[in-house]
């Protein structure tokens, strides 16, 4: 062998060709072992730690039955789906089987996003509370995902902004104490309920919903665009701006229920601007809750402003 071509051969046998590791910016996910990992779980586990650096997870087509934890060192992490409904997270947890963590995706790090695929907490109906994610975390997108379960679809504590998503449930289905900015959402409702319980403190922004259409499956007799213990949670905030709705929703549109839905109301922010059907034609809201309150063009537009919600994150790239 001629000394160049030794040299190299020694070089490559110590020093072997460098792989994706844990350092890569971007790892890949496919099910049948064409990718960087097989599982979600693995790849999340092996994205760096604390990193300054955006690390993306890629997924490929498939249905991954996982039950996944972002945990708090796993800052500026992606993951983003290649198909929004062929790349799914489909599995059944719920408070029954793990009431700690009864949750199909669990996000604890800052700066998260996830992006173009379906998460689907396959618990059937009536068994027990069943997030499809729960965020308790700060800086969180949620993109162009659906987003499937019954009780308590979505969980979010922090700030959160989730555009174009689509999210089916029937009981308390957005929920948590966050600050969550929903833009041109689709929202379904697949039984009688409840949609949003917003439990945000004094002084925060609760829940808003700016251009989104909120529809019900056919035959329902009663849903509500949020419902809320006054005594327990005085300062909630929900909020639709421009939203389109369908039939079902009830004229009052909002309640007060639990032992304290007799306490007083004045702090409560359940707030509504130029609400339309689902054809667009102006909605009557003239049966709506006396607590509730129709707002100002001014006021609408300052409640638009990410800038006023989110202070110094700018959530849109």
């Amino acid at each position: 062998m001629p000394p160049r071509l030794l040299i190299v051969f020694a070089l490559g046998t110590f020093f072997p060709a460098p792989l994706k590791s844990a350092a890569a910016r971007e790892l890949t996910v496919a099910a049948d072992g064409s990718g960087d990992f097989k599982t979600v779980q693995a790849a999340i586990d092996a994205a760096p730690g604390n990193s300054p650096a955006r690390t993306t997870i890629v997924i490929k087509p498939g249905t991954y039955a996982e039950l996944l934890v972002i945990p708090a060192e796993k800052k500026n992490l992606t993951l983003r789906g290649t198909d929004r409904r062929e790349t799914r997270i489909a599995a059944i947890n719920n408070a029954n089987l793990n009431p700690r963590r009864r949750e199909l995706v669990s996000v604890e790090a800052d700066d998260f996003r996830l992006e173009n695929l379906t998460v689907h907490n396959t618990t059937p109906k009536g068994g027990s509370q069943a997030e499809a994610i729960r965020v308790r975390a700060d800086r969180v997108v949620l993109e162009r995902c659906d987003f499937k379960s019954f009780q308590d679809t979505l969980r979010l504590d922090g700030r959160v902004y989730v555009r174009e998503c689509r999210i089916e449930g029937d009981v308390d289905f957005i929920w948590g104490g966050g600050t969550a900015y929903f833009d041109r959402c689709e929202i379904m409702a697949v039984h009688d309920g409840y949609l949003v319980q917003s439990r945000n403190g004094a002084g925060q922004f609760g829940y808003i919903f700016a251009d989104c259409r909120i529809d019900t499956a056919p035959g329902l007799r009663r849903f509500v665009l949020a419902r809320v213990d006054p005594a327990r949670f005085p300062h909630s905030q929900v909020v639709f701006l421009g939203c389109a709705m369908g039939k079902f929703v009830t004229p009052a549109g909002w309640i007060f229920d639990g032992p304290g839905a007799g306490a007083p109301k004045e702090s409560i922010r359940f707030w509504e601007f130029q609400s339309t059907d689902l054809v667009g034609q102006p909605l009557d809201v003239s049966g709506r809750h006396p607590a509730s309150r129709q707002l100002t063009p001014a006021e609408a537009a300052r409640l638009r402003d990410l800038r006023n919600i989110f202070g110094d994150w700018n959530p849109q790239p």
